[in-house]
């Protein structure tokens, strides 16, 4: 045998079938000592053969009741040759089955990894492979990060076949494309690009496929870990890839000639280009009245600026502009705030933090606990935190306000990256008051305007600013706005 594996690797550019003991000491030689490989000798009539498959990624009874005993009591005579006699049986026994023919070592270890046999006869120089695949899936249930009120309750699962299928099954149109990639040289991960042919911009496919085939990347567990290959080289806190657990949110997405990235193993699917709007809008918007779409919508813009700016202007106006706050309003704060032995910032500090650390404990405890613990242990240290003088009442009432308008986005991500920009212009208050406030927001909007991705500006369709390209940003139509071009919509 270690003659056999010392031939294998000073000669491997030779990766041809040769015989069968050759498939054999091969497979033994890519795969080791592993426990789920078989390679089992069979008959096919007076010819010897050799079956190989893995049984984790197949199934065994369906190999044995749909390959093994189709040919166990063939009678194909041996004079047609091994190669004719494959093609025969291919046709004969395996029709309904997804069957090609290889001729190289090298796939065969690849197709076995993804669930296929391979059937080889003594004397062929090539090999046929059965798609036998095991489908051990999570069945379709309703997404757990966006929550639906109105609308679909399916959502992706961690298989991919299964999202193109949901997919598919929403755009029943024959331009959708589905492109495979694999990524990940350890992992070898099926990552597929989904989009319309002919309506996402020719330069953004280029990219998007440029940086799947020429990457550096060892593994892909999930789509997670292509967030940061298809961000642009600058760095910024805000997402620039739209990520959704919705088939209908991701469909819409592809409909508005965008391309969604699928990877097998991850219930995420991600969007590219991604723009900032985009992270405000649910495809829930739709599916009730116009008037209330676009008032939620609205709604999730000021939640925005609240978790961002609160905590700062709240900051900048007790410490350095009292004079801003109406006489009644201002004797309230300074009779809730006597006795707190911490300036402001400090106290915003403690509560943001203490806030963090539960909502990362009830995110990582035992679902049935999780919840309970996050919420009673708010109640219960905000109240115990005032009664010890520690904090004031209105503090709590910021963060509180703060902490809820983080979690009004859609995407969880995108909420998730605005709490560090608080914490920014908390120490901007602290240290300028207003004016380091307005110089944070002047140079966070610099920031935004220049950032891209994929080519496509993140504050569009407000930046630049055309009237014909604010169908559906801030306000929920139901039928489009006139366009540009004709200034007026059709009757």
């Amino acid at each position: 045998m270690n003659l056999t594996n010392n031939a294998l690797q000073s000669d491997s550019k030779n990766m041809s079938i040769q015989s069968l003991e050759h498939v054999r000491s091969y497979l033994t030689h890519v795969f080791g000592d592993t426990e789920d490989l078989e390679v089992v000798p069979i008959r096919v009539g007076e010819t010897v053969g050799l079956l190989c498959y893995l049984e984790t990624m197949t199934s065994v009874p369906f190999i044995m009741d749909n390959i093994v005993r189709p040919v166990s009591h063939s009678n194909m005579s041996p004079v047609l040759g091994s190669a004719a006699m494959l093609e025969e049986m291919r046709e004969k026994y395996y029709g309904g089955l997804s069957a090609i023919f290889i001729n190289d070592l090298k796939e065969l270890a690849q197709k076995l990894t993804t669930g296929h046999a391979g059937l080889a006869l003594e004397g062929a120089a090539v090999m046929l492979m059965l798609d036998v695949k095991k489908l051990d899936a999570r069945s379709v249930a309703e997404p757990t990060t966006q929550t639906v009120v109105r609308g679909p309750k399916d959502g992706f699962t961690e298989s991919a076949d299964t999202n193109m299928s949901l997919i598919r099954r929403r755009l029943i149109n024959e331009q959708l494309r589905f492109e495979k990639y694999t990524v990940g040289d350890k992992s070898q991960t099926p990552v597929y690009l989904a989009y319309l042919e002919g309506a996402v911009d020719s330069e953004v496919l280029r990219k998007i496929r440029t940086k799947l085939q020429t990457n550096d990347m060892s593994s892909v567990l999930d789509s997670g870990n292509l967030v940061e290959l298809l961000r642009p080289i600058r760095f910024s806190l805000f997402p620039t890839v739209y990520s959704s657990e919705r088939p209908d949110a991701v469909c819409t997405a592809i409909m508005e000639a965008k391309a969604a990235i699928i990877v097998n193993g991850s219930p995420f699917v991600l969007v590219v280009p991604a723009v900032m709007n985009d992270f405000f809008k649910s495809p829930e918007d739709h599916y009730q009245w116009f008037a209330f779409g676009t008032f939620t919508r609205l709604l999730r813009y000021l939640a925005f600026f609240f978790s961002l700016f609160v905590p700062s202007l709240y900051i900048a106006i007790t410490t350095f502009h009292a004079e801003l706050v109406p006489t009644v309003l201002l004797t309230s704060i300074v009779g809730q705030r006597e006795g707190v032995p911490f300036p402001a910032v400090i106290e915003i500090l403690l509560m943001e933090i203490t806030f963090e650390i539960l909502r990362e404990a009830g995110t990582r405890m035992p679902r049935v606990v999780g919840q309970a613990i996050s919420i009673v242990g708010a109640l219960v240290l905000g109240e115990a935190a005032v009664q010890a003088g520690i904090v004031s009442n209105i503090n709590v009432i910021v963060v509180s306000l703060t902490a809820i308008s983080g979690f009004v986005a859609p995407v969880y991500t995108f909420g998730a990256n605005v709490r560090l920009l608080r914490f920014g212009f908390i120490f901007l208050a602290a240290l300028l008051g207003f004016y380091g406030v307005i110089l944070g927001a002047v140079f966070l909007l610099i920031h935004l305007v220049r950032l891209h991705s994929f080519g496509v500006a993140y504050l569009s369709p407000f930046v630049p600013f055309r009237l014909g390209r604010q169908k559906d940003a801030l306000l929920v139509f139901q039928t489009p706005l006139p366009n540009e071009e004709n200034g007026r919509g059709k009757p």
